[in-house]
């Protein structure tokens, strides 16, 4: 299942990339009103722009010509119209500029691209080092930040220009993921030597919590998201297992310190975190909410989903 939440615009996006036959949704979490896409079944939600109503839906892979292809197209939700479409390559994410005119584009042994949606023109491009998923922009700079897979180094690319720059990262290892909290203009960094770092703006760090030293808790974190909740003031990250818990568990950061708050154990059939909801409550699969003060698991019963969802 795929989640994109917008807390500003009290929307949640949902996809489910392992049934072709179930049409992507918006819930408006206010108005406790459903709106699907029934003429894109099996298609993704990738990302979203809050300021233009932009989203990005992207389908499974399909035949195209010689090889492997996804219709990726870009809809202005409010009227459904199509302003972008493109079908050349199998496409994994995109990204929106700050003003929503231009989206980065991901794409199997593709350069990642800019493109103009008002033209359709490849606009700049850069190395297929990163993956999207792992980056983050940082709207006060109007600079995205992309940990590069095999190296000790972000990139760095501007928002305005497009141009990329390699940045070297005084960390002594390598970021799998890096996430920016606008309102605290803080970084979030997750190492593959198991560790969540806490930066400030220039990067300096503030504080830092080594997931291999929490004792029977001691699970590796590598490649868990980093969720942060709607009131900025606690993060969460996941462990698939843990020393003494092979359902894993969910560790619940203060923001200021890093210190843990809450450590959430897993269990059978419970369901892992699919995704950030609104408050201090997170996505289960399938369709649960947790919340991250109390642990407390209870099923999402409104609004009525669309089979595929429940």
């Amino acid at each position: 299942m795929n989640v994109i939440t917008d807390n500003k615009g009290r929307q949640l996006f949902l996809s489910r990339d392992d049934e072709e036959n179930v049409a992507p949704l918006v819930y408006h979490i206010d108005e406790k009103r459903l709106q699907a896409w029934q003429q894109y079944p099996g298609y993704q939600v990738i990302a979203w722009h809050a300021g233009t109503g932009l989203l990005v839906l992207n389908s499974a892979w399909i035949q195209g010509g010689r090889k492997l292809v996804t219709n990726l197209i870009v809809m202005r939700v409010a009227t459904q119209e199509v302003v972008y479409s493109t079908n050349r390559h199998m496409y994994y994410n995109a990204v929106f500029n700050a003003g929503g005119s231009h989206l980065l584009l991901e794409a199997y042994n593709q350069k990642l691209a800019w493109v103009d949606l008002s033209t359709g023109e490849i606009v700049a491009e850069l190395k297929p080092e990163v993956r999207l998923y792992n980056g983050t922009f940082n709207p006060h700079q109007n600079l995205f930040y992309f940990p590069l897979e095999n190296k000790k180094s972000w990139l760095q690319v501007d928002g305005a220009t497009f141009a990329g720059t390699l940045i070297k990262t005084p960390y002594p290892h390598r970021a799998h993921k890096v996430t920016y909290v606008e309102a605290l203009q803080r970084y979030l960094l997750l190492t593959e030597g198991n560790i969540l770092i806490c930066c400030d703006g220039e990067l300096k760090i503030l504080w830092q919590r080594n997931f291999s030293e929490m004792g029977d808790d001691t699970g590796v974190v590598f490649g868990s998201d980093i969720l942060v909740t709607e009131d900025q003031e606690r993060i969460c990250i996941s462990a698939s297992a843990t020393e003494s818990n092979r359902w894993g568990a969910d560790f619940v950061l203060d923001m200021n310190t890093g210190e843990p708050r809450h450590i959430i154990q897993g269990y059978h059939m419970r369901g892992r975190i699919a995704g950030s909801y609104f408050g201090r409550q997170v996505l289960l699969h399938p369709m649960k909410l947790m919340d991250l003060d109390t642990g407390e698991v209870e099923a999402w019963t409104l609004p009525e989903f669309l089979p595929g969802f429940k």
